[in-house]
């Protein structure tokens, strides 16, 4: 069966307008964040400004989320019935997927645990970060809209659907699956005091590459991984801080 061989104008260059939006949005909120905390707040903490942090990330994903939806208005329901059948006939697959890439991180953070202080770790610099936003529990549905829902979608939009599925077209599906692998991890390790920290995010993006690409580039796959991921590490987090 030959290969479809695609152009560069097929590419839905429209669809990276969304960086913008949300690199925009960030500054937008941000400001926003500024000046209310400014005249409302009388003495700033760190909790409050992780907390406002946290829901000026949520409203950009939340821009970034439905100008995607915008973009794509006219065949939108046509690729939502699309995602939605995938789901309902390879669900065994992305759960067996996602029960492998947890085994496999498991492995690989115990064996981390064992190595020397200077380059093993108990958690990743991320996961450390990340903890601070379960501090208080009134603030935990922000949290978990984040956490569990935000971030997967924008950064499978981002890492999946624009270098995969639109620049995957002309510069290979594979090799820009690699580079999607690469670029998600060293995001994560942006503050790694270990260099190793990568592998725990390495093993998650092939996980969600794989599953991509398997599915025929259906954004639905890795989006489900991902935030099946994301869900149960919430759920063990909450458990881990208040049983």
């Amino acid at each position: 069966m030959e290969r479809t061989k695609y152009r560069f104008k097929d590419i839905v260059w429209k669809d990276f307008s969304l960086i913008a939006i949300l690199i925009v949005s960030m500054i937008v909120f941000t400001l926003v964040g500024i000046l209310f905390s400014f005249v409302y707040v009388d003495h700033l903490t760190e909790k409050i400004v992780i907390k406002l942090s946290v829901v000026i990330q949520l409203l950009s994903y939340v821009v970034t989320v439905f100008s995607f939806y915008f973009l794509h208005i006219k065949d939108f329901k046509m690729h939502l019935k699309k995602n939605t059948a995938f789901i309902k006939q390879h669900y065994l697959f992305l759960i067996t997927v996602t029960i492998i890439m947890m085994i496999c991180s498991a492995i690989y953070n115990m064996t981390m645990q064992m190595l020397p202080d200077d380059i093993g770790f108990n958690e990743t610099q991320n996961e450390l970060e990340l903890m601070n936003l379960f501090d208080q529990p009134s603030f935990l549905p922000f949290t978990f809209l984040l956490i569990v829902i935000g971030a997967p979608l924008v950064e499978e939009i981002f890492f999946r659907h624009l270098l995969i599925g639109e620049l995957g077209k002309k510069f290979n599906a594979i090799v820009m699956g690699i580079i999607s692998a690469i670029l998600f991890s060293l995001m994560h390790v942006m503050g790694a005091e270990s260099p190793l920290e990568i592998g725990s995010y390495i093993i998650l993006a092939i996980a969600m590459v794989y599953a991509y690409i398997k599915s025929g580039f259906k954004l639905i796959a890795s989006v489900s991984i991902h935030m099946l991921n994301n869900l149960i590490s919430f759920i063990f987090t909450l458990i881990t801080l208040y049983t």
